[in-house]
């Protein structure tokens, strides 16, 4: 099965210098190596393949680096270090309209209840990026239609 998204060595380490001192330390410092430098790890060397059509969980405790990769792959925040590809695209080279086009039209996030508008039903919170797009009111109910009904909250 052909991969749809590849993250390899994926890494996000906060501080000042944090890119230089994983290159220094080639790509495997230490966790104490990481602490005595006073930097702050969120995502260490991850790495995993998702193929088309295949559903994929990033599951974890509160503070340990769920959101994070997430937004790493989408470049919301820069990775440290790594490579991500979505359908052999890679994302850490690609320009600024590339990555707006990007997110527009093949990969978002779906927020915790914090990030939704109350205000709005489910498929009105699914549907609102889609007015982003331009797309007709049809498009919008099907496309809304098809993602409820992928993660299972029909009815």
């Amino acid at each position: 099965m052909a991969s749809i998204i590849e993250c390899r060595n994926v890494w996000k380490i906060f501080g000042v210098g944090a890119e230089k001192f994983l290159h220094q330390h080639g790509f495997s410092p230490s966790t104490q190596t990481i602490v005595e430098a006073d930097l702050i790890c969120a995502v260490r060397n991850v790495s995993f393949n998702i193929g088309a059509g295949e559903s994929f969980v990033i599951m974890g405790l509160s503070g340990s680096g769920k959101s994070t990769l997430v937004r790493c792959m989408t470049r919301l925040i820069e990775p440290t270090g790594g490579d991500i590809r979505f359908e052999n695209f890679d994302l850490l080279r690609a320009k600024e309209q590339d990555l707006i086009d990007f997110r527009r039209h093949k990969m978002g996030m779906v927020f915790q209840s914090f990030g939704l508008l109350p205000h709005l039903t489910v498929a009105e919170n699914i549907s609102f990026p889609l007015r982003l797009q331009g797309l007709s009111n049809k498009e919008k109910r099907e496309k809304t239609s098809r993602v409820i009904e992928l993660v299972g909250l029909e009815g």
